[in-house]
């Protein structure tokens, strides 16, 4: 019995690794594998979509402005702690930051935590940082693209930068159809993929349920 099963052995080995065989199962695995990338393209898909559908929501039903909400005090303090604990900035500096802020959102009607997101994104916080492309400052402000709004000089003192950078997010916001073509707008990165307003969405989300939370508590 032992001899007559080694021949059946030898033949299916012999088959295995016929040409055929290891064509069909190289399609196989390519087939396997592709099918994970684009599942991983889809998952990717609907993370940013996730996202995006949070980010709606909490623009049309809890908008946080220290204009229209009577805890502002906690809004600001809440805004300062983030600015504190994101940027390594001294508390005195971080509640001017977050004051200014939101004096720039109401003065041109824009989003006070995206502005926020958008600071952190380009600068952590760090009112002498220069790219060395040449934008300065906390939003990274290009003096010669917007040399008409102040001086170069003038964007390295945080509250000049920081009422430029939400007239800057005014004006792309005119100009885009979402949030997320302004923020590209701004990055200069309009036509790439968005990674950089998927970053900056992804803060903003972030910095929006926290204040949310102490706003709640």
């Amino acid at each position: 019995m032992k001899i007559n099963k080694l021949p059946t052995m030898v033949i299916r080995k012999s088959l295995s690794s016929s040409p055929k065989i290891v064509e069909k199962q190289f399609f196989k695995k390519l087939k396997f594998t592709l099918y994970l990338v684009l599942f991983a393209i889809m998952l990717a898909g609907a993370t940013y979509l996730n996202i995006i559908k949070d980010q709606v929501f909490y623009l049309q039903n809890t908008p946080i402005s220290i204009s229209n909400n009577f805890k502002s005090e906690i809004i600001l303090d809440q805004t300062a702690a983030i600015i504190v604990r994101d940027g390594s900035i001294p508390p005195n500096v971080a509640k001017k930051y977050s004051l200014w802020i939101y004096e720039a959102a109401a003065k041109y009607s824009v989003d006070p935590i995206l502005l926020l997101s958008i600071m952190h994104t380009e600068s952590r916080f760090n009112y002498k940082a220069v790219s060395p492309t040449g934008p300065i400052g906390l939003f990274q402000v290009a003096s010669s693209y917007h040399k008409e709004k102040t001086s170069k000089a003038a964007l390295f003192d945080p509250k000049v930068n920081i009422m430029v950078g939400a007239q800057i997010v005014q004006e792309y916001s005119k100009m885009s159809k979402n949030t997320i073509e302004m923020l590209l707008r701004y990055n200069g990165s309009l036509g790439e993929a968005p990674n950089y307003a998927i970053k900056v969405m992804k803060t903003k989300l972030k910095y929006d349920r926290e204040i949310l939370d102490a706003i709640a508590s």
